[in-house]
């Protein structure tokens, strides 16, 4: 969860972010599951809700550093507590290479993202080892949520592509996901108007007119219901990036590896 959306601890995760993790749980899980223990850096890591539920998943004895520069002491405190065996938060810079980088809904954040991605990959990444990124997906979608959340961007599948590969990553697999909920941002955007993004994000102010993530209160039978249909939409995207069939979503995800 980016940090602009929490409020406070989490109680209830939003159905969007149980897919999503359900989604990059398997994909992750395909590149890991032959080997031994792996050491992995979430980059924009948030309060590692999700970085704790991947951790379960890896081999045994494996390492997972949760990095996020808007981690302030107070979070970070609240979020160590009963932190699992291998797992650490931090907002400073970690050492050593990696085995595995998630890189999700980081670099609509930057303002130079291919210089992000390539010093990742350059100074963190081992040679051999794999990036996993997400994206918001087509700028026509660019709207008051973006803003709200200091998005510079949102990408298309072939820019996204271009951009893994400028980096000096190679591309194994990639596509859209969230198919359905594009739609339903289409017509939001269409509702209320095309936003323009700002040259300095961080400028803006108006946070009040999008529901962040921490705002999900729903019972949880309707939360796993819609979970549930999100989550059958993550299998058609991983169906279709094997057949090579480009799907659009609400987001663009690839699955990298360093040459």
């Amino acid at each position: 969860m980016d940090l602009v959306e929490a409020k406070g601890l989490i109680q209830s995760r939003h159905p969007w972010e149980l897919a999503r993790a359900a989604f990059f749980n398997r994909l992750i899980r395909g590149v890991v599951r032959r080997g031994g223990p792996v050491r992995v850096l979430d980059l924009g890591c948030g309060d590692g809700w999700f970085s704790r539920q991947l951790l379960r998943r890896l081999p045994e004895s494996s390492e997972l550093v949760g990095w996020d520069l808007a981690l302030t002491d107070d979070l970070l405190e609240a979020f160590s507590a009963d932190l699992p065996e291998g797992m650490t938060l931090t907002h400073a810079e970690p050492g050593g290479t990696f085995d595995l980088i998630l890189c999700m809904d980081v670099l609509e954040h930057v303002p130079d993202d291919l210089a992000l991605l390539t010093d990742l990959k350059e100074r963190f990444l081992r040679p051999g080892g794999h990036l996993v990124a997400s994206v918001p997906a087509w700028m026509t979608l660019f709207g008051a949520h973006d803003l709200a959340l200091r998005h510079y961007r949102r990408y298309t599948p072939r820019r996204g592509h271009q951009f893994m590969r400028a980096a000096g990553l190679e591309v194994l697999s990639k596509g859209g996901l969230f198919h359905g909920l594009a739609a339903v941002r289409g017509l939001q955007v269409a509702r209320s108007g095309r936003a323009e993004p700002l040259e300095d994000p961080g400028t803006y102010t108006a946070a009040d007119e999008a529901v962040g993530l921490g705002a999900w209160h729903a019972p949880a039978p309707i939360t796993g219901l819609i979970s549930a249909i999100l989550q059958a939409e993550g299998l058609l995207s991983r169906a279709a990036s094997a057949a090579r069939v480009e799907i659009p979503g609400l987001s663009w995800w690839a699955l990298c590896r360093k040459p």
